[in-house]
This record gives C-alpha cells, structure tokens and sequence, in this order.
C-alpha cells in the first residue's frame, strides 16, 4: 500500500450520498432560513453578490471539512492519471470565449464593490463545486471504476446537481462538468478545473449587474455552443485523451 494512502480513511457509498446532500440542501436552508435569497441571478449591488458568497461558503465549509477529515487533500488537489496536450484545447476556449464576451459595460459602470462581491460570490460557487465533483467523486469512484466511468457519473452528477434551474441547464452543466473533469487531468490537479469553472459563471453573471431582469447575456449562448463542440469533441477522442502509457491512478489514491 503507498504511503499516502495509510493516512487516509475510507469512505462509503452513503458517506459519498450524504456529503453531497450536505453540500447541496444545507446552503440552500441558510439562504432562504437566514439570508431570504432565493436567486442568483441578480446582482445589483454588493450586497445581493455577498449573499452568493456566504451561501456558497457554507458549502465549500462542508466539503472542506469532509476531505480535511478523511485526509484526501492530496489525492483532491492533484491528479497522476495524465492526458495528451490537445486536451488543453477545450478548457482553453472556454477561458477566451468567457473572457471576450464578460459585459465590461457593466463591470465598468457596477462600481468596485459590485464587482467584487459578485467575483468572491463566483470564486466560492467554482471552489466549492470543484472540490466536490471533480475532487472527492473522482477520488471515490477511481477506487470503483474506469476513467470513462469516473467521468460520465461524476457529470451527470453534476449536471442533476443544477436541476433546479431545468432540464436545458442540466444539460449544459453535464457537458461543463465532462470538459471540467479533462481539465483536472491535463493540468494535473483541481486549480485549472476551479479557474475555467469561475470564467464561465463570472462572465455570465457581469450581465447581471443590474437590477433589471430584462437583461440577458450573450456569453452564456456562445458558452454553451463552445461547451457542446467542446464535449463532442473529447467523447469522439476519448481513445486520444490518455497518453500511450500511463500510470494507474488508483495507486496512489486513499483506500476510498
């Protein structure tokens, strides 16, 4: 047994459930018990984007917590199951894309605090997310499944996680969630997952800026155009994502 693993401590099935459980409805008990929230889609001052932020914070807390005690951080922040280089590709253009089309009118206009409420909002939603999808599951199921494996559940997964938000953005989230889960393995770990992941919502929501809720964002179609060729392009390729030899990733993941 590797060294990293003696220090960790299992977890099971239901432990997986129940942290995802916690992760998902506690948040949403403190937005609407403490914070009287129940949207996200309007930020038009700071106040409204450090409502996401403390919400999202209770989650990021919760599956803090979970890893810190089953001493997974290793295992969480990196990843030994390498990709091809081109798999940069789809992380790559989902970062430019988010970048181009952010509303910098807004941004501009919303002032400094604004702004930065609605970034550390974003950062915790990414952050928390990250930790639990591409993070804690893919660390559980590698004990328990192939990488195609790994990578269809933990999306799927990800994608139920937005059903509140209907059928279209499950399935978008699902798709994010496959690119997402190709970013934790061509860069070797959870930052660049947690980067495009922050690119993505953050663009979007810079058009939210306001309190008209007229307003919509043209990031968010050519994201999910980007998002869709994105997907189907790595599922054609998945043959192509592993290089030619690779070391087995479950040696050196904790006894899960």
């Amino acid at each position: 047994m590797p060294a990293e693993t003696e220090t960790t401590r299992r977890m099971t099935w239901p432990g997986l459930v129940g942290l995802l459980l916690a992760f998902l409805l506690v948040p949403s008990f403190v937005s609407v018990l403490f914070l009287h929230s129940q949207s996200e889609r309007l930020f038009p001052d700071a106040h409204a984007g450090l409502k996401v932020a403390i919400v999202h914070a209770v989650g990021t807390a919760i599956v803090v917590l979970a890893i810190t005690a089953k001493r997974w951080w290793p295992a969480v922040l990196r990843d030994h199951m390498p990709a091809r280089g081109w798999v940069w590709l789809p992380s790559l253009a989902i970062v430019t894309v988010a970048i181009g089309l952010a509303d910098w009118g807004r941004v501009g206009t919303a002032g400094a605090a604004a702004v930065a409420a609605l970034a550390l909002g974003t950062l915790m939603i990414a952050t928390g997310e990250e930790l639990m999808f591409r993070g804690v599951m893919v660390v559980f199921l590698r004990t328990r499944m192939g990488e195609l494996g790994v990578a269809l559940v933990t999306s799927l997964v990800f994608g139920l996680s937005h059903v509140l938000a209907g059928p279209v953005q499950v399935v978008f989230s699902m798709l994010l969630g496959f690119v997402l889960y190709t970013a934790r393995r061509v860069s070797g770990g959870i930052a660049v997952p947690i980067l495009v992941h922050l690119a993505w919502d953050l663009s979007v929501f810079t058009s939210f800026l306001t309190a008209d809720p007229a307003d919509g964002s043209d990031a968010s179609v050519a994201l999910a155009l980007v998002n869709i060729v994105a997907a189907i392009v790595l599922a054609v390729l998945w043959r192509k994502v592993t290089p030619a030899s690779s070391p087995d990733p479950a040696a050196s993941l904790p006894t899960a």
